[in-house]
Order: structure tokens, then sequence, then C-alpha cells
């Protein structure tokens, strides 16, 4: 059997029964549930035929046309189709292991606490963690901390054409965060147009509740 096939057909088996669907005929297989998504990719090698697995959660917080995965794991281990006689085996075992993996994130991420744990983690900080953790926080209901960590980004110099534009969507934010209905309204606007961008078009309009605390 083609090796891509069969990944296909592992897939099928152990990770479509937990609602997860593949994006076109691409090897990215997703679990959509409106603002977030948890992602399986069988990613290939560029040496020789088979796969790696990554496990991500994806959410749609900022504009892009392409799957970005937020919080990666990489499963241990390469399915080798040109060298290990029980490829077929492997795939198997580690489509399952993946969606063991994946089970446990689409539980654990129903948080938004665990978001703002991953965000604000003691390593080196980078524009997007301070976007996020603003954005998570925010949708926590801790609105002065989400406007710390946007004028953060604001006052802090960047060389990236890139993070100029994230840095004056955090101006905005920081003005939309006097008007919580404002700023919840363009956050669910920015939802919507990345789904759009992805052609991710199970939910319509105004279905895409965001976690806002109560």
């Amino acid at each position: 059997m083609n090796h891509n096939k069969l990944i296909t057909q592992k897939a099928r088996e152990n990770l479509k029964p937990l609602g997860f669907v593949q994006s076109g005929k691409s090897r990215i297989w997703y679990k959509d549930n409106g603002w977030w998504s948890v992602v399986v990719e069988f990613q290939p090698s560029s040496h020789t035929r088979g796969t790696y697995v990554n496990v991500s959660v994806s959410h749609f917080f900022y504009e892009s046309a392409g799957w970005a995965f937020h919080i990666p794991n990489r499963l241990p281990g390469f399915a080798n189709a040109e060298d290990d006689s029980d490829f077929e085996h492997k795939v198997d075992k580690i489509t399952i292991e993946a969606a063991t993996l994946a089970s446990h994130l689409l539980e654990k991420y129903k948080s938004v606490e665990e978001f703002i744990s991953w965000y604000s983690r003691d390593e080196r900080r980078s524009i997007w963690d301070d976007y996020y953790c603003g954005l998570f926080k925010a949708l926590s209901g801790n609105l002065d901390e989400a406007k710390c960590y946007f004028q953060n980004i604001c006052d802090s110099k960047y060389d990236r054409t890139w993070e100029d534009a994230v840095q004056r969507r955090a101006g905005e934010f920081v003005f939309l965060l006097s008007n919580p209905d404002a700023f919840k309204s363009s956050l669910q606007g920015i939802v919507s147009r990345t789904r759009n961008l992805m052609y991710l078009n199970d939910y319509k309009e105004g279905e895409i509740v965001l976690p806002w605390a109560s």
C-alpha cells in the first residue's frame, strides 16, 4: 500500500472517532472547537519516506492562512516506510498514541487558565507570549493585567515588519480594553477572519462563543 494512503487509513481509524477531520488531502488532521483546535500532523522527512507525528494546540487569535502550532508536542520516533518491515504496525501505534495525547489536550485546554500558564512560563519571552497572554488574561476577566501585557509590546522595540504589525494590534487592544464590548467584538472578528482564511466554515456567524469569564 502507498505509505500516504496507509497513514490516512490509520488516522481515519484512530482520530476520526474523536471528531478529527482531514485538512483537504494533507497529512494534517484537526478537531475544530470554534476558536481553537487540536492538530495532529503526520510530518514527512526530507530524507526518506515515512512520518513523524506532531500533536499541537492551535487557536485563532491572529489572522493566518495556515495552521500555527502554538503549543507543540512531538511524539518520539519516526516510522520509516522504506526500512521498517513493520511500518503498518508502527503507524498504527503512533497514531493511537497521537489520539491518546489529543484526547488529553482537548480536555486540558478547555480551561483558559491552562493557556495563561503556557504563555507565562519561565522561558525566553517573545512578542507572541505577551500578545497571547494578554488575550487570555482578558478572556479570564483580568483586563488590567491584559492591558499591561499589550502595553509592554507597545513600549518595546522590534526589528521585523511582522512584529510592527503585532505591535499596532497590541496598541488597538490597549485602547479597546476600556470598552469591553468593543474588545469582545474585535476579538470575535479576528477569529472569524482567521477561520475564513483557513477555509474552516463549519461554524456559522455568531455560533462561536469565546470563553469569556462570567
